[in-house]
Parts: C-alpha cells; structure tokens; sequence
C-alpha cells in the first residue's frame, strides 16, 4: 500500500515537471521542430526536441486530405514543423495551421500594401464594428464605415464588409485597422470624374439639328426621358406628335430606340431637347392627292369664330366653313346654327396644300332653296317691280370680304331706303 502511494506521487511529480519544462520551453506561436515516432488510427505521436515523452498529434490537425495511418508508417523518424497553438490545459499543436498561418501572413503582407479584403461582421461595440481575419481581429471604427454617420450599427451584422487596412497591428494582440469608407469614396469619385468626362465628351459631339438615336427609359407627364448616348435627353410631349397626345405612351414605347432632333442644348444646366414629331410628316404633308376640290367629307366642328366654323377633316387638318357657306339663309353668327363637336359633312371649295388651308361649304351640298316668281310690269309700262335684292359688301373680323344680299322689305330694298334717307336730310 505505500508503494502504490509513492508511485503515484511519483508520477505527479514527473507530470508537474514535464508540464513546467513544456511551459518554459515553448510559446504560443511558436513553430517547433518534431519527430515522429509512431501511426495510430488516431493521429501521430511525436517526439519534441529536449523531450523524452511523445505527445499526441491528431489527425484533425495534420496537414493532408485524408489521413491514413498506412501512409505514415514509412514516415516514422523523419522530422516535421508543427505549431504550438495552446499550452494550458495541455500542449496542443498542428500541423496544418501552419500552412494557415503561411497564407494569412501572405494575405496580411497584401492588405498591408493596400489590398482591399472582405470580411463579414460578426458584431459591434461603442467605437465601430468588429469581425475577424484568421488570428486577425479587425475593427472598423464608425466613422470609417462610409460617408456620412451612421446611426444604428446594429444593421451591418451579419454583412460582408469590403476594407482597407488603415493600420496592422502584429506584436501582441493581432489586429487589422480598416475602412470601408474610403473605398467607397474612392469608387465615387471615379464615378464621378467618369460622368464628367462623358460629358464633356458627349456635348462636343451633339449639335442643335442632329439626328441621333436613343432609348426611351421613362415616361412622365410632360415628356419622355431618353438615353442618347448614355446622355438623358428630354423629347417634351409637344414636341412627339404633331396632331398632339395626352400620353407618352400613345407615341412612344419604354426600353424601344427611336430616332429624335436635337432642338435644344444648355451646356450650362446640362440640358438637351430632342423631338420626335420633327422627323415625322406634318398632316398637311400628306394630303395632295388625298383630298379633292369637289370632295364631300365629314368631320367634327372644333372651333367656331366670328366669320365661320373650322371643322377637323382628321387629325391635323382643319378646314373652314365660311358663314355665308353654312346655309341658303341668312345667319346672324355661326354660334346660332353650330355646336364644337358637332359632325358634319361638307363640300371641299378650296384647296391650298402650300398655304395649309382648306375651304369647306355645308350649303354646297344643300337642295338650293326655289326662287319666288317675278311681279307683272305696271299699267303706265314701268319696270317690273320684283323682290329686289340689294347687294353689297362687308368686312369679317379675319379681314376677309364678304359678300351677300338682304331680301326687299314691303317692296322696297335696303338700297331705296338708304337713298331716300339721304335725299329727305
């Protein structure tokens, strides 16, 4: 029974010992030379320099794809670097974080140089954001997490951060010191300094008169923005169709080329209006041959004036019933017979395609009223007295002559009066 006692404390004694010698021989980090001495299922067991003892090395922890215990039987007595990665509670080393280590060293020595790098934020504290590279930590302090401030840290967890390193920390703590902030300032500026030279380069190109071609990428109420170029051009709704349209859409499709004239350019507010209606044809364009003096068509009244009504043949084309061609009778004002929206039909008189003007006539198609019968000639052999009618002429509002007569009133005409009432002052 006492010699079981003193071999136990025997032991503890040798464990407390090795322990202390591991301790003081080795550190943290520290890569060591190791032997090794045999190949279990379980990993290898290795010899340490300045150690009897071997200590385990597990197979979680060697540096191959699959390990198998047959393939290190041969490799028995040869030496590998291994790395101490824990000393307490017991030693712990590895193989394979050594690679890691090798090619997080060669990643820091880039990030050094000014690589960016991504990592993804695995939390926060009062000054910014951290997360970890490796053995590396890495803090993004607030401010240098983008332009600008930023409220509620909280929402970049568990986001991928794409940094710079302002400083690298190697001795002690490892650390990395980063901004995402100047990466996207810089990206910004670029972008910018691209837009300006787009710029410059698209203005020196456009003049007023040219054709160009470009996308339509948006409608609005008052026009379509299209892209020339790479350039946002305005065509205003006025400026689509001559017959004019209420909506964009009605002319235009989204994400279809179109060709457009250049109207308009402002270098100074970066500016350029574009139409499309201007290379399309007018209405009046397209109605010699179409229309013939003689021709009966029907359309809508769209406008009524003082000497007449203007009626819309189609779109476009507007031509004018004069008010002495709206009936046989006599008609005080074209209001009085007429509606805007009503549809009539009517005789083309006149026709002007170069002077864009159209004559119409509702009484030319009209059964012309009979006349009345002349009287009989007077016993003492005067002159038949009939329903005389006096002509003459008056001036319209559009500068227009106008010609028509006034009926006898009791037998005698407007022209007798006017004589008679010059004749008795």
């Amino acid at each position: 029974m006492e010699e079981n006692t003193e071999v136990k404390a025997t032991n503890s004694m040798a464990d407390v010992v090795a322990k202390i010698e591991n301790e003081s021989k080795f550190k943290k980090g520290q890569i060591v030379q190791a032997t090794i001495s045999q190949a279990t299922e379980e990993g290898l067991q290795i010899l340490l320099p300045f150690s009897k003892k071997e200590v385990a090395l597990s197979k979680d922890e060697i540096d191959c794809e699959q390990y198998n215990a047959d393939d290190y039987v041969d490799k028995i007595g040869e030496t590998i670097d291994l790395l101490v990665v824990e000393l307490k509670p017991s030693l712990k080393l590895s193989q394979k974080m050594i690679r890691t280590l090798k090619e997080e060293e060669s990643l820091s020595a880039e990030i050094e140089s000014g690589k960016e790098f991504t990592v993804v934020c695995t939390g926060t504290n009062k000054g910014g954001l951290v997360s970890q590279l490796g053995t590396y930590s890495v803090f993004v302090p607030a401010k240098e997490i983008r332009p600008g401030f930023v409220k509620d840290l909280s929402k970049y967890e568990g986001k991928t951060l794409r940094l710079r390193a302002l400083e690298i920390r190697k001795s002690g703590r490892k650390e990395i010191i980063a901004s995402q902030r100047v990466i996207l300032q810089e990206e910004h500026e670029a972008k910018e300094a691209a837009k300006i030279a787009k710029e410059e380069e698209f203005f020196a190109n456009i003049a007023v008169g040219d054709v160009v071609e470009g996308k339509v990428e948006r409608a609005t109420n008052f026009g379509a923005f299209v892209s020339v170029n790479g350039f946002d051009c305005l065509a205003h709704i006025s400026d689509l169709s001559w017959t004019g349209v209420e909506n964009v859409k009605d002319v235009l499709e989204i994400g279809k080329t179109y060709e457009f004239k250049v109207l308009k350019i402002d270098k100074e507010t970066k500016k350029v209006s574009i139409g499309y209606k201007q290379l399309q044809p007018q209405p009046w364009d397209l109605v010699e041959g179409k229309y013939e003096v003689g021709e009966v068509i029907h359309g809508k009244v769209v406008r009524i004036v003082p000497f007449g009504a203007f009626v819309e043949v189609e779109k476009g084309i507007d031509g004018l019933v004069h008010v002495s061609q709206i009936s046989y009778e006599r008609i005080e004002t074209p209001a009085s017979v007429l509606n805007v929206g009503d549809e009539v039909d009517a005789k083309i008189i006149a026709l002007d395609v170069d002077a864009k003007k159209m004559n119409l006539s509702i009484k030319a198609i009209l059964p012309e009223p009979e006349r009345a019968p002349r009287a009989p000639r007077n016993n003492d052999g005067g002159e038949e007295r009939e329903n005389r009618k006096s002509r003459f002429t008056r001036r319209n509002s559009d500068d227009e002559l106008s010609t028509w007569s006034e009926g006898s009133i009791s037998g005698t005409s407007i022209g007798d009066l006017l004589a008679n009432a010059k004749n008795n002052k």
